[in-house]
């Protein structure tokens, strides 16, 4: 009779002891899943931002350009170059403004994953290999978005800058 109930309290500890890994893995997976939507917003929200911006930059570099083709006075061609000058400057600055917000985005996510993922090593060491995958994982897919939007943004403010330069060019 011991020995039964002394082999249920085994089974019953060893079951415990899963379904605590388990919610533990399960709590782990609850929050990489949101970093990584977090992360994922916030750079949605930057590539919208980025896109309206760079519209508008290139709005007034066109006005710009305008200006300065129908320039007739010296004091006409310095206004108009200086707001193109002005123009492409702040196209120039947000490209940089950008990019260091998807840095900081992606180093924050990263370090919230490897939080996470440490706080989770702690708990429970039979599942540190599932997490430390998930957190590669959560880590590389923020890492993607980042980049993805690093170069749509280059892209973009390139493309805007080579328009300007070749307005500039039929404009001398």
């Amino acid at each position: 009779m011991k020995k039964i109930v002394l082999s249920l309290a085994v089974i019953g500890g060893l079951v415990f002891t899963s379904c605590k890994k388990d919610a533990a893995q399960e709590n782990l997976d609850n929050k990489l899943d949101s970093i990584t939507e977090q992360a994922k917003d916030t750079l949605n929200v930057v590539k919208e931002e980025v896109a309206e911006t760079v519209e508008s930059l290139e709005a007034k570099i066109k006005e710009a350009e305008e200006e300065l083709k129908n320039a007739v006075t010296v004091e006409e061609k310095q206004a108009a170059t200086k707001k193109l000058n002005d123009a492409k400057a702040a196209l120039a600055t947000l490209k940089g403004e950008a990019i260091s917000t998807a840095e900081e985005v992606k180093q924050e996510a990263t370090a919230a994953a490897n939080k996470a993922g440490a706080a989770a090593k702690t708990t429970t060491n039979n599942v540190a290999k599932k997490v430390e995958k998930k957190v590669e994982k959560a880590k590389d897919n923020i890492v993607k978005e980042a980049t993805k939007l690093e170069t749509k943004v280059e892209k973009k403010v390139n493309n805007a800058g080579e328009r300007v330069n070749t307005d500039q060019m039929k404009l001398q």
